[in-house]
């Protein structure tokens, strides 16, 4: 059997699970409020707190409902698959779909979502991006991100092959050996300033975004339905049917969106 190109997930293990089902399709996640700081005041003496005004913690629900719900739907006929020497056998018609749609798919998605809920980086909302300006524009990204006390460790880039090129190109990323062992210019994924490069095809790239840094753990992609089977005996056709449902979302936590920056393209 020859078997068509694929590439395997790009963004399964860059969500957090910190969340809990709380209806049929909706997910709710929580977080704990802080409070302003008091000056202590030691000269009190009248039995008022000298720490300043008790404030009751307070707490923060986000609430999401899935609502991305696909499916196939695929049959195989016993007449085509014997004359087709079982190239159309059920597991590898399953496979196939799922390696060559489904996936690829979800990465589009997420990616999507990931760069619609973004913080706010107004300086990236349209930069200038060849081989003259790539390595410092994704540094710059990765000092205003850290500006913003967005943790440095788990930190993933995510740029499309043409525009990956301006960055292998850069001078000053070919020209700084040490630097060069662990970037992309040595291979398809290796790291800049610390973050984790991943170089995927421009189609998965949301339109108009030249990269997108993600800090791992600040959104969730729950499946509520993943669904996939073979009836290898139906009664509408001579032969199997191979179905598959997915039902999943993906979702910005608000009160971690700077720890997305959505690079856009000059016009």
């Amino acid at each position: 059997m020859v078997e068509r190109f694929k590439i395997g997930s790009v963004t399964e293990g860059l969500f957090t699970s910190k969340y809990k089902w709380t209806g049929v399709a909706t997910v709710q996640v929580y977080s704990v409020e802080t409070a302003e700081l008091n000056d202590y005041d030691k000269t009190k003496v009248d039995g008022t707190s000298r720490f300043g005004t008790l404030v009751e913690v307070g707490d923060t629900v986000q609430e999401m409902t899935v609502t991305d719900d696909k499916s196939f739907n695929l049959s195989i006929d016993k007449g085509n698959n014997t004359a087709e020497l079982m190239i159309k056998s059920a597991s590898s018609v399953l496979r196939r779909e799922t390696d060559e749609v489904i996936i690829p798919y979800v990465d589009k998605y997420r990616l999507k979502k990931l760069a619609e809920g973004a913080g706010d980086y107004t300086e990236f909302a349209s930069i200038t991006f060849d081989t003259k300006t790539a390595v410092q524009t994704l540094l710059k990204a990765a000092a205003a991100m850290s500006n913003k006390m967005v943790p440095k460790e788990g930190r993933v880039v995510y740029i499309g092959e043409t525009d990956a090129l301006s960055v292998k190109l850069d001078d000053k990323l070919v020209n700084i050996d040490k630097l060069g062992e662990n970037s992309i210019v040595n291979g398809a994924t290796g790291k800049i300033a610390g973050m984790q490069v991943k170089v995927v095809p421009d189609s998965y790239m949301p339109e108009g975004v030249v990269f997108l840094i993600v800090k791992k753990g600040v959104a969730c992609a729950p499946k509520k339905i993943e669904t996939y089977r073979i009836l290898e005996e139906h009664p509408d056709i001579d032969g199997a049917v191979v179905q598959g449902r997915l039902l999943h979302d993906c979702f910005v936590l608000e009160t971690q969106k700077d720890g997305i920056l959505a690079a856009k393209k000059s016009a």
